[in-house]
């Protein structure tokens, strides 16, 4: 298996694409490990973005990516593997591409790292190279994922998942954070971080965090009035029973209705949304105590609890850019 490091040729990173992948699962990797080698003395990088036949290849949004043709990079010179994920057209054009598939065989069982950001998971999986792994994904199609792939340990809300040399991410940003992660193994966490504060990024999301892009929204369903409510009422004491007064259901009933409804309990569902309010407070450089009061925690000490408990970090970190110790 190639090591390619600082004291030899750059570590290869092959990201493939196909059409109709999305723009930032290949420009956000591809800016980290660019922005690594960079700055860091000790780790260089060479990034090819890489496509079945090669030559320009439309993503989700209509730009135009130029690519390698696989054929043109031997497997066993890629040190990091990515596989970018895309609108559902591309990704089964993808799936059933002989070409893409063998060489991705290939450089896969090689390669140090295997990878995919979002949807990039279900040709990984597809090919069969994922089974029995712990998996990300975009949170939007975990289900999915799990119910066509029944070996996977999806992790719905993971923002990504490093199981052995096997990684996976959930949407977007959520690759950065994944490329992040590996500079840091690679590197060391100054050199991750200085790279997060050069791509402007407010924090270094470890993999154990949630998927920021709240999953919340649109599930409410038949208690969107409810939720709307309890956003205008954080600050007051508010427990299932006033809820489900409000909702116009005996407790029992909307607990049972609450749960099916959104997957989350009414007092899981409820501190989510304090703290929710609580990280936007943050953003806005407000004071922690008022924040507390204002979100309906007790103290600032239940607060920090139920933040690091969902997010996996204090607000203190959260507000000042410090990302915890990656596992």
């Amino acid at each position: 298996m190639p090591r390619h490091s600082a004291a030899g040729r750059p570590r290869l990173v092959a990201i493939v694409v196909y059409p109709t992948v999305q723009h930032l699962d290949v420009a956000g990797p591809a800016d980290v490990f660019s922005m690594a080698s960079a700055l860091g003395l000790d780790a260089r990088y060479r990034v090819a973005l890489l496509s079945a036949r090669g030559g320009p290849v439309t993503l989700s949004n209509g730009l135009t990516l130029q690519t390698e043709a696989v054929a043109g990079i031997d497997p066993a010179t890629v040190d990091t593997l990515i596989i970018a994920g895309g609108e559902r057209e591309g990704l089964m054009q993808a799936a059933v591409d002989e070409t893409l598939r063998a060489w991705v065989g290939q450089a896969g069982t090689r390669t140090r790292r295997l990878a995919s950001v979002c949807t990039g998971a279900f040709l990984l999986a597809h090919w069969g190279m994922l089974a029995g792994r712990r998996v990300a994904t975009h949170w939007a199609s975990a289900q999915l994922l799990a119910r066509h792939f029944h070996g996977l340990q999806v992790e719905p809300e993971a923002l990504y998942v490093q199981d052995d040399r096997f990684w996976t991410s959930g949407g977007v940003t959520a690759g950065i954070d994944m490329c992040l992660a590996m500079v840091e193994q690679d590197a060391g966490r100054w050199l991750a971080a200085r790279v997060a504060r050069q791509l402007n990024l407010a924090l270094r999301r470890s993999g154990n965090q949630v998927q920021y892009s709240t999953i919340l929204e649109g599930q409410a369903g038949a208690y969107g009035e409810l939720v709307d409510w309890l956003r205008d009422h954080l600050a007051e004491a508010i427990d299932v029973e006033r809820m489900a007064s409000l909702a116009g259901q005996a407790p029992r009933t909307f607990h049972r209705g609450f749960t099916r409804d959104t997957g989350y309990t009414p007092r899981a569902f409820l501190e989510a949304l304090r703290l929710e309010a609580v990280r936007a407070g943050l953003d806005a450089g407000q004071p922690l105590k008022r924040l507390a009061r204002a979100a309906g925690f007790r103290s600032e000490t239940q607060l920090a609890k139920a933040f690091q408990r969902r997010y996996g970090l204090s607000p203190s970190q959260y507000r000042g850019g410090v990302a915890p110790v990656i596992p």
